[in-house]
């Protein structure tokens, strides 16, 4: 059993597969609100937001209190809209990525910098490869080869640290 932790386990969708979200306040100590942004801030946890923490926690502690004694829950509906909420979400990064990465890359190439397009694949690339395994590491390493097999063939010709060729 691995102790690594699964970025995906940590995001927990702010609204169901209608769109709808319910609005919740509450008052803490400031020490609590200092440790919640050290959280964020420290970037050890796939938090991007204090809501990201929030609604990650809230929801670890309703699936810890419905092992207790025989408690009624619909965590078994919640966590279903979760799974199909990432899943959207992932799906949504995934065309948001590829969109804006081939906006990118056609400027570059346009604008005739080769090597500052095959900088900018390259650097895709080694984030994807720090994806945790899986479905959407491999949806994205076959989307790279497909678009941008040429440009990942140039890597080795190509001095990375070139903005133009």
């Amino acid at each position: 059993m691995s102790n690594e932790i699964n970025p995906m386990d940590f995001r927990i969708t702010a609204s169901d597969t209608n769109g709808h979200s319910a609005r919740h306040w509450f008052r803490t100590i400031p020490q609590m609100a200092r440790q919640i942004e050290q959280v964020i801030a420290g970037k050890k946890f796939p938090y991007r937001t204090k809501g990201d923490l929030l609604r990650h926690a809230l929801h670890r502690h309703i699936s810890w209190l419905a092992t207790q004694d025989k408690v009624l829950s619909v965590s078994g509906q919640v966590d279903a809209i979760v799974e199909l909420m990432k899943d959207e979400e992932m799906a949504a990064d995934f065309t948001t990525v590829f969109d804006k990465l081939s906006e990118r890359i056609s400027g570059h190439l346009s604008s005739g910098a080769n090597g500052e397009a095959t900088r900018l694949v390259r650097m895709v690339q080694d984030h994807i490869k720090s994806m945790p395994d899986g479905y959407w590491r491999d949806r994205y390493q076959r989307q790279m080869k497909e678009r941008y097999g040429h440009l990942i063939d140039q890597q080795g010709k190509a001095s990375l640290g070139s903005i133009d060729d």
